[in-house]
């Protein structure tokens, strides 16, 4: 299968954006601008397109032991929670996890450097650029516009799964909240 993800990755490359795999862990580092609103932290995303899943784990520089978890799911679904603190906000969104494709109708940039690696950029307006090694289409940065931040990339391994299929499971304390209910155009929480 690793041999089959490589082609369809590489297939994926060139003018068109990036077509993700179906399931990938992916390290990132977070850099907000000065006046962003969000701190350093490092990101690890597990994305599971099988499992209608995508789950984005941040643990902040500035306090290692409060890991944030963003717990997207395909039935539009989405958890917000600190396992420390036990707390946990549910969203509903119109939409599910992002599709393999999500990128189809993206702007292309063009081509460039970044972190001294060769790079497409593409952008959907408004919300990402993102920047994917020439040759292997690999993540190498994405720089989210409201959010003020880039997260670059320093692990990136197509095809494994999240240590813990449990883990796609909102934890029992969420069940009793509230859910925010986010529309097309987003709210300030969403």
């Amino acid at each position: 299968m690793h041999g089959t993800l490589a082609v369809v990755l590489l297939a994926a490359c060139g003018p068109t954006p990036p077509v993700w795999p179906r399931r990938f862990t992916l390290v990132q580092r977070r850099t907000p601008d000065p006046d962003a609103a969000v701190e350093p932290a490092t990101t690890v995303t597990y994305y599971d397109a099988d499992r209608g899943a995508n789950l984005i784990v941040i643990t902040p520089d500035s306090n290692m032991s409060d890991v944030f978890w963003d717990l997207e799911l395909d039935d539009h679904r989405s958890y917000y929670f600190t396992p420390t603190r036990r707390s946990c906000k549910p969203m509903e969104f119109p939409v599910g996890i992002l599709r393999t494709d999500w990128l189809a109708n993206a702007t292309a940039l063009g081509p460039s450097v970044v972190n001294g690696r060769d790079v497409l950029g593409f952008t959907k307006v408004d919300f990402i650029d993102y920047y994917a090694d020439a040759q292997t289409c690999e993540p190498v940065r994405w720089y989210f516009h409201t959010m003020k931040a880039r997260f670059d990339s320093i692990y990136w391994a197509p095809g494994l799964a999240a240590p813990d299929a449990s883990w796609f499971t909102p934890p029992e304390y969420c069940a009793g909240d509230e859910r925010v209910k986010c529309g097309e155009r987003s709210a300030a929480i969403c």
